[in-house]
């Protein structure tokens, strides 16, 4: 087999058919990677139609956060779950994981926080003490935080309220969005 013709492919890469397409694209990792590859042929976007490529592309962005605990006393994690411990004590957990380019989606639950929870994204330069809230020590312009007891946002500006609120134990995704500027967030 030394011909093209013999491995049953016509017209190079493109005619491997869609199989091999997927079959390449579930190997990707950055979603820039996925971007450059489909931009090849407009035969590629026939792939959009195709029950895998959803799947596919959705592993590819869906980071699995892993969280950064630095005292035993803020909580435990399970997945992607944080419980925060029964101390009424600020409890700010960071997650290892830094973005620095494309549009990635992080989708979290925190528990046990009662009435004041708080998510959000740091500069990768934050590093977040125990029992210390997000905003202190100079990091007020370094984090976007979102408030779920009333749906507040905080970050250069101090509380834009009227956003949809969140409870205890919900699942939050946060969508990093590196490609546009300036840079895009949406909870």
């Amino acid at each position: 087999m030394d011909r093209a013709s013999e491995y049953n492919v016509s017209g190079s890469l493109l005619g491997l058919g869609e199989n091999m397409f997927l079959e390449l694209l579930s190997e990707m990792e950055l979603p820039q990677d996925v971007q450059k590859f489909l931009a090849l042929n407009k035969k590629t976007y026939k792939l959009i139609l195709h029950p895998r490529y959803a799947r596919i592309i959705q592993s590819i962005i869906q980071i699995s956060p892993s969280f950064i605990i630095k005292e035993a006393w803020q909580g435990r994690s399970d997945g992607n779950k944080f419980f925060h411990s029964d101390q009424n004590d600020y409890c700010t957990i960071a997650i290892d994981t830094i973005i620095r380019e494309g549009i990635v989606r992080i989708g979290v639950i925190i528990g046990n926080n009662g009435f004041y929870q708080t998510m959000g994204i740091a500069d990768a330069s934050c590093s977040f003490a125990a029992g210390k809230g997000p905003w202190d020590d100079g990091k007020q312009e370094k984090t976007v935080r979102y408030w779920g007891y009333h749906g507040e946002f905080d970050h250069i500006t101090n509380g834009t309220r009227g956003n949809q609120s969140y409870t205890d134990e919900q699942k939050v995704e946060i969508e990093v969005d590196m490609t546009t500027v300036p840079r895009r967030v949406t909870f």
